[in-house]
């Protein structure tokens, strides 16, 4: 059931006031890492510190014992929900799993965008960010047992309006950030390059065409799907299981490395040999679409849990789904961050400790220590129920 139908109020109270006591609080923004108090008021952060008063909230939240952070933005996400195939619900996939802020990466091109921020982006207590797909239709190729996307993938430039996505962005520029370069080959990447050097925007541009796709991003473009073993493609490592040189070049000149799990994008013993080799993500996220969110992705905490997996410590995977993908977005201080002042979206976490059963886009599976799991999100200055 979706809360486009209006059957469920998913908010347990709309408060002016709230006091979250005795959590251990993570803002890497703010360099945060310690138990804190932490007051909203007016959908805002307030204060940040130890031993706030309760006595005048109009709800208090208990967090001894919890993890409390910013609200997570998951970089890589795809919620058009019943307009293309993939969507999950933004309301449901994303922010009762703590994602306060999401960025749909490139489901929808110049031609369905107008449908997708009127029936879904507008109506939406999850805030909604987008990539403009470089394909007019977006991922139509993606829509069920079809014959033809192969006929679009070798036919770029007749699926490629750049004038329309141009104007079509720089209407509804407050939501589109940037141009997405998915499924196709590398006349599009070529044309997605133009489009957003026109623009002024940034590219994320899929882990395919290895190398050469990397020649084509800049500083703070996205390189997605950086984990995925598809041979086919072309991926991180090289025939000698080494991480090839072109990416940490990449990184070198600005380029954010992502994770974009997805149905088929994460391979444990390929981030596993990445991680000996020192590259690690700079953003963490689940690539969510109808195809995994019932596994093996889930959401966006199940995926942070992978990567304390992988030995990435807490405070690390706190900030690669918080800080550094609100700097991507150009939002740093007004989201990923507790900062007073900032939009009070928050996660209450709790760390459980115990055996579970991880597993990544190829059917392989690890057994974790830890995993993180959400009791409380607060959006705007509200507490989201389950």
């Amino acid at each position: 059931m979706s809360h486009f139908d209006g059957k469920m109020n998913m908010y347990e109270k709309s408060c002016e006031d709230i006091v979250i006591k005795n959590g251990f609080v993570i803002d890497p923004y703010q360099g945060i890492n310690e138990e804190m108090d932490i007051s909203v008021s007016n959908g805002k952060i307030v204060e940040v510190r130890k031993g706030i008063s309760a006595s005048n909230a109009k709800m208090v939240v208990d967090a001894s014992g919890l993890i409390v952070t910013p609200g997570l933005i998951d970089l890589h996400v795809h919620c058009s929900y019943k307009i293309i195939r993939l969507g999950v619900d933004p309301e449901f996939s994303c922010l009762a799993k703590g994602s306060t802020t999401v960025l749909d990466a490139g489901s929808i091109g110049e031609l369905n965008f107008p449908s997708f921020r009127s029936y879904i982006i507008d109506r939406s207590r999850t805030s909604i960010f987008a990539l403009l797909n470089i394909e007019s239709l977006g991922m139509i190729e993606l829509c069920g047992n079809q014959s033809w996307p192969e006929f679009i993938t070798d036919n770029d430039e007749k699926f490629i309006n750049i004038d329309n996505t141009i104007d079509t962005f720089k209407r509804n520029s407050d939501i589109l950030l940037g141009i997405k370069w998915a499924h196709h080959g590398l006349k599009g990447l070529r044309l997605a390059r133009e489009t957003a050097d026109k623009l002024g925007c940034i590219l994320m541009a899929e882990n395919r065409h290895v190398p050469e796709n990397l020649k084509y991003l800049k500083k703070g473009d996205i390189v997605t799907h950086i984990y995925h073993m598809n041979k086919q493609l072309g991926f991180l490592l090289n025939e000698d299981n080494k991480v090839r040189e072109e990416y940490y070049e990449a990184r070198k000149r600005g380029v954010i490395i992502d994770v974009g799990h997805g149905a088929g994008s994460f391979s444990w013993t390929v981030a596993e040999e990445a991680f000996k080799q020192d590259m690690k993500p700079d953003t963490i996220s689940t690539d969510l679409h109808i195809m995994n969110v019932n596994g093996p992705v889930y959401d966006m905490p199940t995926t942070m849990s992978k990567f304390l997996l992988l030995g990435m410590p807490l405070y690390d995977v706190v900030k690669a789904s918080t800080q550094t993908p609100a700097e991507v977005l150009r939002k740093i201080g007004e989201i990923g961050t507790l900062k007073p002042g900032a939009r009070a979206d928050i996660v209450v976490f709790k760390l459980e400790e115990g055996k579970f059963i991880f597993t990544d886009a190829y059917g392989n599976k690890r057994i974790g220590r830890q995993r993180l799991f959400p009791v409380k999100v607060i959006k705007n200055g509200e507490i989201v129920i389950y």
